[in-house]
């Protein structure tokens, strides 16, 4: 089986001094590609330079809606500068919107989250979005910008079935990890018939979101516990899953397996 982890996070200090470990771990389990992102400005140049040291690994840049503040008002310019220089970038993200915090204010993560949407856009990167309680303010968002042609991700997606549809029609997918090993919800079951195959992807969101059954910090190797939870919700073969995962993040960040 050749697996794709879709979002999680090697720059963490949870992570980092041990990735050769970590990702030969993975690779043991059919990983065949990690996309890792960043959460601040100052992770770009540590995803960046994760991903030349190992090739397994791709990488996005951009701002998570829990680390803006006003100093990010010129983020469009900054995300320019660096893909200009950086034309390794497979997405803009993790960026998005989250209304279950008090801080940042929404209306900051707001403006920041409109800006960096409007460079993937004119970028024409994908994009990898973070969404909690703000599924209207998304759609607003997106309604008022635009998505990139190459589409994107919304990631530990959790929403319900109207949800997924409303953003599949704006050329989102979904990609699911750590929850797909709990008990399983009708909501889960029924968002993810609508979801498989098309729309789709596995991820592990390590260091957080460890599947059912192990400790943090979660590791890309676990990903193999998602993809079993995968079947056993979707009543498909393991290998079938993974197979189309694969092949859904080959279309939506061009990787090359």
């Amino acid at each position: 089986m050749k697996i794709v982890d879709a979002h999680c996070h090697l720059e963490s200090p949870e992570l980092k001094n041990d990735l050769k470990n970590l990702i030969h771990q993975a690779y043991g389990q059919g990983v065949v590609k990690i996309i890792t992102s960043s959460v601040t400005i100052d992770e770009w140049p540590i995803s960046m330079d994760i991903s030349k040291n190992f090739p397994q690994v791709e990488y996005s840049i951009g701002v998570h809606p829990w680390y803006v503040n006003d100093s990010h008002l010129d983020i469009y310019s900054r995300l320019e500068k660096f893909y200009t220089e950086n034309r390794d970038i497979v997405a803009i993200g993790e960026i998005g919107l989250d209304k279950k915090i008090e801080s940042p204010p929404f209306s900051i993560q707001q403006m920041i989250f409109e800006e960096q949407m409007k460079f993937a856009v004119d970028a024409n990167l994908p994009v990898i979005i973070h969404c909690r309680g703000a599924f209207n303010e998304l759609a607003q968002s997106l309604k008022k910008i635009g998505m990139p042609q190459r589409g994107g991700i919304i990631h530990a997606f959790s929403g319900s079935v109207d949800i997924a549809l409303t953003f599949i029609k704006k050329g989102l997918s979904f990609s699911m990890g750590g929850a797909l090993t709990y008990k399983p919800s009708n909501k889960r079951i029924e968002t993810l018939k609508v979801i498989y195959p098309e729309h789709f992807l596995l991820e592990t969101d390590s260091p957080d979101i460890p599947p059912v059954g192990t400790e943090k910090p979660n590791v890309p190797a676990n990903i193999i516990l998602n993809l079993k939870g995968a079947e056993a919700i979707i009543g498909r073969s393991a290998e079938e899953i993974a197979e189309v995962t694969t092949k859904n993040a080959e279309r939506i960040f061009n990787l090359k397996i």
